[in-house]
């Protein structure tokens, strides 16, 4: 694949290579390297040259994809005794704020439950804001990655996720690409369902998570679990599914650490974990993890993708009953 357009500006671009198998070029021979630390070879003119990704500066406007619904649902009902009528399941593997029955609710990681009327807090349409500030430290999110564009007083870009950093953290997120602009304190805003979130320093928002709870929201079942636990938490903070398929009691996930520090991530399940595996892509093979009955720790390196797969049995019913969140 040649190496041009925007894929100039992906700081992942060794990774994605590494994790698809896919052979790069480009008018110079490289070694790529990326912000994870891995590297690959780029074919092309000359001696190999060393060189850091992404290529060329470009902000991508980019967000995370959707979660396969149906491999949620089929894991719920695989997991979780379930009766006639319908559920809501939360997708997101952390705390999330919902509106169910006309009221605001916190959800817990990953929770399930009987039938409810799940609402929509929607956001506006643009946003006319003065900070106070001269100028702002900003944070956009590339492919896969939180890219630092550094210091500026003056700048345009479009975005679905950028932080501004001064005296204070200013978030804007929204499920569809905005058009943001800074100049002399002010901050506008177009797009749709924007979102604005101030907190002391801009990581305290957890942007990541607020960017992923837009494309992912709470899900309608047609499934009523008998108990109300959690099909799925995930730890630390920094660790989010960017990927699931599963079938018949095996799943396959990929986890995305977005820390410039590598972590152990830990996958809690409502069931008991029976095998479990987690793919070098560096020597093409599986390497076994692990397990503590009903989760599994996994490695992953800064700005890391690791992919894991996993076999699953059903928890006998008392042993279920001991995960039922406690409202």
């Amino acid at each position: 694949m040649e190496i041009e357009g925007e894929l100039l500006g992906v700081e992942q671009l060794p990774q994605l290579a590494r994790v698809t198998g896919t052979v790069l070029s480009w008018r110079r021979s490289l070694t790529l390297i990326g912000p994870d630390g891995s590297a690959v070879r780029v074919l092309g003119q000359g001696e190999p040259m060393n060189a850091l990704a992404p290529l060329q500066e470009i902000q991508i406007p980019w967000t995370f994809p959707k979660l396969d619904y149906d491999s949620l649902v089929s894991m719920a009902r695989d997991l979780i005794p379930c009766g006639e009528g319908r559920g809501f399941l939360n997708p997101s593997p952390w705390e999330r704020a919902a509106i169910l029955d006309g009221k605001e609710v916190t959800l817990g990681p990953g929770e399930m439950g009987g039938d409810a009327e799940i609402g929509e807090e929607r956001g506006v349409s643009s946003i006319k804001l003065y900070t106070g500030f001269y100028n702002v430290h900003l944070y956009h999110l590339n492919p896969l990655y939180i890219q630092d564009l550094g210091q500026a007083s003056s700048i345009k870009l479009k975005s679905y996720l950028t932080s501004l950093q001064n005296t204070f953290g200013i978030t804007v997120v929204s499920r569809s690409p905005f058009d943001l602009e800074f100049e002399d304190g002010e901050l506008k805003v177009q797009g749709g369902d924007l979102k604005l979130i101030k907190s002391n320093d801009w990581k305290e928002a957890k942007p990541h998570r607020l960017a992923w709870d837009s494309i992912n929201e709470v899900l309608t079942m047609d499934c009523q679990p008998k108990y109300r636990v959690s099909l799925l938490k995930i730890e630390p903070s920094s660790v989010l599914p960017v990927y699931i398929r599963y079938e018949d009691f095996k799943a396959e996930l990929g986890l995305l650490n977005l820390n410039d520090r590598p972590v152990i991530s830990t996958l809690y399940l409502p069931a008991r974990i029976t095998s479990a595996k987690v793919r070098n892509f560096d020597e093409g093979k599986w390497e076994n993890l692990e397990s503590e009955f009903d989760r599994v720790r996994i490695p992953i390196t800064k700005w890391g993708l690791s992919l894991v797969y996993i076999e699953l049995r059903r928890l006998l019913e008392q042993l279920l009953k001991k995960k039922i969140i406690s409202k």
